[in-house]
Order: C-alpha cells, then structure tokens, then sequence
C-alpha cells in the first residue's frame, strides 16, 4: 500500500491493545534533532527506539545487531549517503523498512528512493502525528511519501542550464578547478569560467557556491 500523507491536521494513528513493539533505529547526525525523534517515538506504548547512530556505518552495523522493523534516517549522513545507505542497511537487516527524513524538497530524492525500494521518504518538517503514523504504516508493510516531494515528480521545475553548463557546474561541484575543468573537457580557461557565469545567471544564484546549491536542491546535478 502506498499512502500519501494528507496536508494538516494530521492524526497519529493509535496503536491497538496486544499491537507487538515496533522497534525503530534512529540515524541522523544532528544530535538534538535525533534526540526530540527519540523521545517522540519512544512516548508511543507501541514504538521503541533500539538504536540510534550517526553515519551511515554505524547505522548499518546497528541494524545488523538490533534488526528494527524501521529505520529512520537522515540521507545526508556521513558515508554513501540516501538511498546508498538504506541499501546498506537492507543488506545487514532485510526485514527491515527505511524511511527516509530529508531537510530540503528534491524531486530526485524521491525518484531514486522508490527506485531502490525505499519504502518511505518525509521531508523533516512534518507535523510529529504524521511521522509516528508513517512508522507504523511502514511496520505493516505500507510505503509512505510526502505529497509535497510527489508534486515535484510530477511538475519538476524546468531546468534551464545546457548540458554543457551542467556539465561544467558539475565538476565545479566536485572540486575541480577551471584550469582542470578545461584540461579535462579541452576546453580554454575563458570558456569555463564564461560557462560558470552562465549557471550562476540562469540558476539566480550569488556565485558559483550558490548555484551549484540551487542546482542540488532541484535535483539537477
């Protein structure tokens, strides 16, 4: 079952009396953060928080120890990151759901997460009934997605830089510099950078940091 969670008020859905524990792994690298999760979740009879790490190693050697029904997860912790990570965990814990708690709206996000069976993606912001109730749907064997992240799949904002300078702003991206961007596309010096200034015109970002952050946050490198 695939559930789209419904925009506020949101209700938490009550566990029912005999509802077996639903053990839950906490990965998130932001400690008051993982903490305000914890005591959420552990304040319902019928969750309980077994776990908590902070990269995606840890998070996989405790799904190995603990085998949680779910585990939540920050796609920006330390290691491969996202879906990479909740492969990882799959592979030690099977049996068990991830869902994943992302800070900024990415349609690629979502794409990729469904791709590689995610079972469910929520943006941090949601309301704490929402997000106890996907922890419970997902225990049942249910998928979860915000409908906001499903939006952006269905009318992704146009992207209006040119392969070329996508390509050039990606490896800006990674850490090479112009003189290396040019040697590795044979490309000149001027070239770059005039293509470097065109990604930061067309993505209205301050400079280069900028638009390689805008071009991120709308899946387009």
């Amino acid at each position: 079952m695939i559930t789209l969670l419904d925009h506020p008020p949101y209700r938490s859905t009550p566990a029912t009396a005999g509802t077996p524990t639903v053990s839950v792994l906490l990965a998130d690298g932001h400690h008051l953060f993982r903490s305000g999760l914890g005591a959420l979740l552990d304040r319902e009879a019928d969750l309980a928080v077994v776990a908590e790490s902070t990269t995606a190693e840890e998070a996989a050697a405790e799904a190995a120890r603990t085998r949680p029904t779910v585990a939540v997860l920050d796609p920006d912790l330390p290691g491969p990151g996202g879906p990479a990570t909740a492969a990882l965990i799959r592979d030690h814990a099977p049996a068990t759901a991830v869902l994943l708690l992302i800070a900024v709206p990415r349609s690629t996000d979502l794409q990729r997460a469904v791709a590689d069976g995610v079972a469910g993606v929520l943006l941090k912001d949601v309301p704490p009934g929402a997000l106890i109730s996907a922890v419970r749907e997902l225990a049942r064997g249910g998928r979860v997605y915000d409908p906001r992240l499903v939006a952006d799949v269905v009318r992704p904002a146009a992207m209006p830089l040119t392969p070329r300078e996508l390509t050039v702003l990606g490896h800006v991206a990674e850490g090479a510099t112009i003189n290396e961007v040019a040697a590795a596309l044979s490309l000149s010096p001027g070239t770059v950078r005039n293509y470097v200034s065109a990604a930061i015109a067309k993505t209205h970002g301050r400079n280069r940091c900028d638009a390689i952050r805008i071009a991120r946050e709308q899946g387009w490198l």
